[in-house]
């Protein structure tokens, strides 16, 4: 075909002979010539000028659902955002959120809602962000211009033209545009209409904050109510309201998560013989719940799996070896303790992590450092997957824990001379640790479930020696938090570790914590049974400072049952071989405890200076809890001595140590006896008011023996 300037250029000629020799002599082939250059000038034309495109009204949304459910929040937003009118651009919003939230249902269910005020029609595209190919914007436009009208051979190559004639086409329009399933902002940017009048909602399981005034809605996990419904609208109703604790329970095992209560009703509505509760009891066990959360076309596992196999090797690695995680939440070290990589490479793959949906970054602990967790089902895929470091990995991670553990015991009662095992150490690095164990009860606080957590996973992996030293270094806390339940958990497993070790040794001092433990629970008779079977393994271990240690805790006991004379002599024997073992802390408590006992036999003379010794070495050692328990003894023996304003600083010093502390056992009984002072002062009410005190925390603390004493005080007083 002749170029368009060709061929204008012979209909020129044409005329200009025309002119020259007149109509009558140009003849029949002059005027062919003419006639033939004007139609290639007309063809050369409609080549580079296209007819307009026909102005279609597409139609492309997917069909909505019956039962969707819940949302509403996100659907009101959605619904103001879309209609909104007036901008210099139509409005943008991205939903996003990991695979199986619901994403697509809620974009598509909003999107047929608001249809009618898109009189120009709707657009529909999957992008298939996350497949193996996924789709080109290039390919989309191609898509998005012939629904629009746009003739398939007047569509440009290239990518650039194409976008020129979408936002051509959509100018003026009012159009709403649904992409579904992007993988980032660089899918997304070339299908943006041009003009005001339309609406984009985009999906993606990645955050879309970066592109230009993208409205961002973050989608959650259902609310139980909402899960329950779903569910209810899955199966049937009458099947959810005839056993609504096996429905709460099922969507709870689901993770509230809409794929897996949808997949979950899908198969109970296939099988009318299936019951909640059996299926609920398939979901129980982890390691097969992602079996049983499969029907047709519908898989957890190759939904969340899409977001796994997408990130780089070291990612997937940190996905890995954070399945071994035993606990619910984590800080960053202890990926960088399974890893063995520092700190900001680990929290780097956190990071990560939460960007590609597969770990939920959760508010800061106690200590102030944020913290991660999985969600149930994500736990699950991350346990499955194949990890050939797990059992070093698994053994850094538990040395980190003991050597953070060790450190936090050494800040808060200084002077410990403690037992250790032969499980290796893994150091957290030097300020990372200082910061973390800046308040070593606070650290204790945050890692108390994973403490127990790690106990059982040691167990469970017979890994015998971090069982019963991570048990023996929690004790302290336990006890000072009245933590009674955690504990008694930790200590049976740690005396069945120690034993199956066949370390009679290891044995004992487990079974000294288990008398401990007996001891707080008010039980003086199991507590005095355990430790003479601790001091005798001590004593076939060859343990001096071990069977010292016992005779401590056995003079305690008699002490508190006021068996004076065979207190004082356990209780000086003992404190004689432990100053001899060179520990000035036990030998400080030997003290303070024959203290008391001398108060007890009305020998003040005696107390108040042994008190006033012990007193001076926990300040020597920097113990404030040891500090403000000898506090508390020294002013019951001022107390008895008559000297009430000196009682009262000693109670009120041993008061505030153990409210900074967070010891509420121990402040309890310093405003017991706080209210002892009043009471011999003649203030009853205010008495009464500091035993009320005292009563409400050892209520909250489970402490019957300090209940049983402020029940005797209170009557006393009452009585008065």
């Amino acid at each position: 075909m002749a170029s368009a300037t060709g061929s204008f250029a012979a209909v020129a000629s044409g005329w200009q002979v025309l002119g020259d020799v007149g109509p009558m002599q140009f003849g029949f082939a002059g005027v062919a010539a003419l006639l033939g250059g004007a139609l290639a000038w007309f063809q050369a034309d409609s080549v580079v000028r296209p007819p307009a495109p026909r102005h279609l009204v597409p139609r492309e949304l997917p069909r909505d659902i019956s039962d969707f459910t819940g949302r509403g929040p996100e659907l009101a937003e959605l619904g103001q955002l879309l209609r909104k009118k007036g901008r210099i651009s139509g409005p943008l919003v991205a939903i996003s959120g990991r695979g199986g939230l619901g994403k697509t249902t809620l974009a598509v269910h909003a999107a047929q809602r608001v249809a009618a005020d898109f009189p120009d029609g709707q657009l529909f595209a999957s992008l298939r962000g996350y497949d193996a190919t996924p789709a080109e914007p290039a390919e989309v436009l191609g898509t998005f211009l012939r629904s629009l009208g746009a003739e398939p051979r007047a569509i440009p190559e290239a990518q650039h033209d194409r976008e020129q004639m979408f936002r051509t086409l959509t100018a003026g329009r009012r159009l709403l545009i649904v992409l579904d399933n992007a993988n980032g902002p660089r899918q997304v940017r070339p299908l943006l209409p041009g003009g005001p009048g339309s609406a984009v909602v985009v999906t993606s399981r990645a955050s879309l904050s970066s592109i230009e005034g993208a409205h961002s809605i973050v989608l959650d996990l259902l609310e139980p109510g909402e899960s329950v419904e779903l569910l209810g609208q899955i199966t049937g109703p009458k099947r959810v309201a005839d056993n609504p604790q096996d429905a709460r329970r099922l969507v709870a095992l689901c993770g509230h998560l809409p794929l897996a209560i949808r997949i979950a009703g899908a198969r109970l509505a296939e099988r009318p013989d299936l019951s909640l509760t059996a299926l609920a009891g398939r979901l129980e066990d982890e390691r097969h719940r992602l079996d049983h959360l499969e029907i047709g076309d519908l898989d957890v596992r190759s939904t969340f799996m899409i977001s796994y196999q997408g990130l780089p090797y070291e990612q997937q690695r940190a996905f890995r070896l954070l399945g071994l995680f035993p606990g619910s939440d984590f800080a960053t070290w202890p990926l960088a303790a399974l890893m063995d990589v520092g700190l900001r490479d680990a929290e780097r793959l956190l990071d990560a992590l939460v960007s590609a949906q597969l770990l939920d970054a959760i508010d800061p602990d106690e200590t102030g450092v944020v913290r991660y967790r999985f969600h149930d089902l994500l736990r699950a895929l991350a346990r499955e997957q194949p990890e050939p470091e797990a059992d070093a990995a698994v053994d850094r991670l538990l040395g980190a824990y003991l050597a953070l553990a060790a450190e936090a015991e050494d800040r808060f009662q200084p002077g410990e001379v403690r037992k250790t095992s032969t499980h290796p150490r893994h150091e957290v690095e030097a300020q990372h640790r200082d910061e973390l164990l800046r308040d070593p009860v606070a650290w204790f606080i945050a890692e108390r479930h994973n403490l127990g957590a790690c106990v059982r996973f040691a167990h469970e992996r017979q890994l015998w020696d971090a069982a019963w030293e991570l048990t023996h270094i929690a004790a302290p806390f336990y006890e000072m938090l009245a933590i009674w339940d955690d504990w008694d958990v930790a200590v049976k497993l740690a005396l069945t570790a120690a034993r199956r070790s066949g370390n009679r040794w290891a044995e004992s001092i487990t079974l000294f914590d288990t008398g401990a433990l007996h001891r707080d629970l008010g039980l003086p008779d199991q507590a005095l049974a355990v430790y003479e079977e601790a001091l005798a393994g001590y004593e076939a271990s060859g343990d001096q400072h071990g069977m010292a240690a016992v005779m401590l805790a056995q003079g305690i006991i008699y002490r508190n049952r006021g068996t004076w004379d065979v207190a004082a002599q356990r209780l000086t024997a003992a404190a004689e071989q432990l100053e001899s073992a060179g520990d000035r802390r036990l030998t400080a408590q030997a003290l303070r405890s024959l203290a008391v006992v001398r108060g007890g036999q009305g020998r003040l003379d005696e107390a108040i200076p042994l008190f006033q010794r012990a007193l001076a070495e926990f300040q020597r050692l920097g113990d404030r809890r040891a500090e403000a328990y000898a506090w508390r003894g020294l002013a019951q023996a001022e107390l008895d001595n008559g000297d009430l304003g000196a009682a009262a600083r000693s109670f009120g010093r041993s008061q505030e140590l153990t409210h900074e502390l967070r010891d509420r056992r121990g402040e309890a009984r310093a405003l017991q006896g706080l209210g002892r002072v009043e009471s011999a002062g003649g203030a009853t009410v205010a008495a009464l008011r500091r035993f009320a005190q005292a009563r409400k925390i050892a209520d909250e603390a489970h402490d019957q023996v300090l209940v049983g004493q402020l029940d005797t005080d209170i009557a006393s007083v009452s009585q008065a």
